[in-house]
């Protein structure tokens, strides 16, 4: 009992995402995707803010989960960031809603942003 209570706290340690003003690379991976330049704004921060304004409903708003960074310790090859967001819009008939997932993998050095969900592609030049 006592060692599945350790291993549970170390696994939420090792996987939960960061606290990105704990750790100042985690920081600026998040600074890099939210100031990134957008297809349809100047940043990725104004435009999925413009989609949640445009996709509001009469009576039902959009919402945005917290911006997560996460390292990349998945695989060797891509190192780096994933920085994430959570994004719910109203749907067409009133109890139903989307949800959409924007995560990108962001390297430091050299500096890169990569969209991996389809989201963060099209919000992306």
């Amino acid at each position: 009992m006592l060692v599945g209570l350790i291993a549970g706290v170390a696994g939420y340690l090792l996987w939960k995402p960061l606290n990105p003003m704990a750790d100042p690379k985690a920081a600026q991976a998040l600074a890099l995707v939210q100031t990134h330049q957008a297809r349809t704004a100047p940043t990725i921060r104004q435009a999925i803010d413009a989609i949640m304004r445009d996709n509001a409903k009469p009576g039902r708003s959009a919402s945005m989960s917290d911006w997560t960074v996460q390292r990349n310790n998945v695989t060797q090859d891509r190192k780096g960031y994933l920085v994430r967001v959570n994004v719910r819009l109203p749907g067409d008939q009133a109890n139903r809603w989307i949800e959409w997932e924007y995560l990108w993998l962001v390297g430091l050095t050299p500096e890169s942003v990569t969209a991996l969900s389809r989201q963060a592609v099209e919000v992306m030049p």
